[in-house]
């Protein structure tokens, strides 16, 4: 078992993330470039329908993370019982969830979304391959929850950069050099995400094996089923949540509005690597500590979060519209960059959001994060379809940055969070709205919108050095740790010349 620090687990969690981002940077344009806005935005409602019936994994991906991290020493063949149960279970519901996929999810693409007739019959055959999809994410999940468990995000991440990057540029290079049809660009990326699975299976038997069928035990099952339970509640409704949004925007405004919010939601969500990766490090962690220590733990990470993504949001909200007109051109980032902006509140508040939830989670109370989504779903479409209707895909992001709000308060508050830890959260807040005001009167010239993000930025770590200890002691620690190397580079002794050494 892997007994790094938490901030070197943390900062190989940012790898595969930050892959992801770069991979984004380079793809999307060509993506764009080849297949068009129309099919892009398709793409992207398949992608939401994937994560939508992930919901199917029942919690068990993390619940096996949660289970095999209580197990560090248990023999393998406990160990083994517990991953060869949540594989079996996780197969099984990725077939009939596929089956599901491919009957009502054409019956949503052909019906409910509003796209070329063209468009429409290439969907139609791609259908068998987005089907495929599912069960080998769900199989994918369960692995990687059980690499997670020993704590191995080395390995983890290697193997997911691995299945992005193929999963991202393959299709690519078929829609440039076969065709850009949907019919060969979806399934060179089934292909691809089967043979991410291939090796995540490959990797888990080799430190887990070897397996038996008789292994496979259903009173395991209950145990994970009964902590996945409202897992699956929450696995059910946050997709639906978070991609509730694009589908109103692709019934109300067609596809190609679709991409005009998807892609600004799509980086925007990639810079949530950051807390990803923190709650991805914290929950094998937190799983393995008592209720006090894990709380402890849980109001540091929430105080340093707090001020370490401020530091990286603020500043994109200034930089997104010189971002998108370097990037893709001037008339899409007349689109883009607004839902940009509104949006990055909302996902330094779902940061937050995710501190609450992986202690709430890590200390087996999974039912509080359910029970929280099924009250939100419907007064969130509510005014998610009100603002879309009203203001566009702006009106959108609004009501997107508005849930995570409401969400990221009941959750701390669920969690344990106490009044002090909410107050020490309205500095970066009110940084937050300050830039957001200032982002609208702003051009898009490099000239200006670099220096005012480098400015806010640097408040914003002043803000975490005079308001939170933990930031003032994480950046002191890291100056001496700079002053200890600079000093014995200093301190080194010189190597003679030549001359003097015969």
């Amino acid at each position: 078992m892997s007994t790094r620090p938490i901030r070197v687990n943390f900062v190989v969690n940012l790898i595969s993330p930050m892959t992801r981002i770069v991979v984004a940077l380079v793809t999307v344009p060509l993506y764009l470039h080849h297949i068009g806005d129309a099919r892009y935005g398709v793409m992207s409602i398949v992608w939401v329908l994937l994560g939508f019936f992930g919901f199917l994994d029942l919690g068990l991906s993390r619940a096996v993370t949660n289970a095999l991290a209580k197990l560090r020493d248990a023999p393998q063949a406990h160990r083994a019982r517990v991953l060869l149960t949540t594989f079996s279970l996780n197969l099984g519901m990725g077939l009939a969830g596929g089956l599901i996929l491919y009957v009502f999810g054409g019956l949503m693409l052909t019906h409910f979304v509003s796209m070329p007739d063209e468009i429409s019959a290439e969907v139609s055959h791609a259908l068998p391959w987005i089907a495929c999809l599912l069960p080998l994410g769900l199989i994918s999940a369960a692995g990687a929850g059980a690499l997670e468990s020993r704590e191995l995000f080395l390995l983890v991440n290697s193997i997911q950069i691995f299945t992005t990057t193929l999963a991202q540029v393959a299709p690519i290079v078929a829609a440039t050099f076969v065709s850009p049809s949907l019919t060969v660009v979806i399934p060179t990326a089934a292909v691809s995400q089967a043979l991410g699975a291939i090796v995540v299976l490959a990797v888990v038997y080799r430190l887990e094996g070897p397996f038996s069928l008789r292994a496979i035990d259903w009173g395991e099952a209950r145990k994970l089923l009964s902590y996945g339970g409202w897992m699956f509640a929450t696995n059910v409704l946050y997709p639906a949540l978070a991609s509730a949004d694009q589908l109103i925007i692709g019934s109300a405004m067609g596809v190609s509005a679709v991409a005009h919010y998807a892609v600004p939601m799509s980086l925007v969500q990639r810079s949530a690597a950051i807390p990803v990766a923190f709650g991805r490090t914290l929950f094998p962690r937190m799983s393995s500590l008592s209720g006090d220590a894990a709380h402890a733990l849980g109001r540091r990470a929430l105080s340093t979060m707090a001020y370490g993504f401020a530091t990286i949001c603020a500043p994109a909200m200034i930089l997104s519209p010189t971002f998108f007109r370097y990037w893709i051109g001037a008339d899409f980032a007349a689109l883009a960059a607004p839902v940009a902006q509104v949006l990055f509140p909302g996902m330094w508040m779902g940061a937050l959001s995710l501190v609450g939830f992986t202690l709430l989670q890590s200390q087996g109370r999974a039912d509080v994060t359910g029970k929280l989504n099924i009250i939100e779903f419907l007064p969130f479409v509510g005014i998610l379809w009100g603002l879309t209707t009203a203001f566009g895909i702006v009106g959108a992001a609004a009501a997107w940055s508005l849930r995570c709000t409401v969400d990221a308060s009941v959750m701390l508050w669920l969690s344990g969070m106490k009044r002090g830890d909410f107050l020490l959260l309205l500095p970066p807040a009110a940084l937050l709205l300050a830039t957001l005001v200032m982002a609208h009167f702003l051009n898009s010239s490099l000239v200006i919108t670099f220096p005012v993000a480098a400015f806010i930025g640097a408040a914003s770590f002043v803000l975490g050095y005079l308001f939170s200890e933990d930031w003032r002691r994480l950046t002191l620690a890291q100056v001496n740790r700079a002053r200890v190397f600079l000093g014995s580079l200093t301190r080194a002794k010189p190597i003679p010349p030549v001359n003097a050494q015969k």
